[in-house]
């Protein structure tokens, strides 16, 4: 009886202590990071780096590094944020702004509408663009706050764009103006 009750006592350590184990993972893949700097804050997944933008009205950016183009060095997997004066309602600077865009056939409006990101209303377009032959799918959110305008612009090949919808809500919906 004794054999018995310790051969049990064994196998419910063995399965604590391996389930203690296998939850104390810290894989990256799991891990978030946050990134807080000229005004505002956003959570990336660990497993991306902070990049770099051409873009003068980028004040932040981060992207995969599985997705690097190797000739510009630029991510083609990223989420950069711009920031923008603005001293009318955003539906003009927004609707003003597309309406050039799309004047150029290179690009092409796939869906526009309202969006809200905890307690920011905001608006958003997704499109496509081709670049030399490449053709990358954009998701743009605008968010609002006094005279400013934030853009969260989230950018990945179009065959890769819709594998890349859950980071990128992720990074949307913890966007934050500090």
């Amino acid at each position: 009886m004794k054999k018995y009750i310790l051969g049990i006592i064994i196998i419910i350590s063995i399965v604590l202590v391996s389930g203690c184990v296998s939850n104390s993972n810290n894989n990256s893949e799991n891990e978030t990071q946050t990134l807080a700097k000229n005004g505002i804050s956003i959570k990336y997944p660990g497993t991306w780096v902070i990049a770099n933008s051409k873009n003068n009205e980028t004040i932040a950016a981060v992207a995969d590094p599985h997705f690097i183009d190797s000739t510009t060095g630029l991510g083609k997997v990223s989420v950069v944020i711009e920031k923008k004066t603005n001293t009318g309602p955003i539906e003009t600077l927004f609707n003003q702004t597309y309406k050039n865009l799309f004047t150029n056939s290179s690009y092409t409006l796939t869906a526009q509408g309202t969006i809200t990101i905890g307690k920011y209303e905001g608006l958003e377009c997704y499109y496509t663009v081709d670049q030399n032959g490449t053709v990358k799918k954009q998701r743009a959110v605008w968010i609002g706050e006094g005279d400013e305008v934030y853009i969260i612009l989230c950018t990945a090949p179009e065959n890769e764009f819709d594998s890349q919808l859950k980071i990128f809500d992720f990074i949307i919906n913890n966007f934050k103006i500090l």
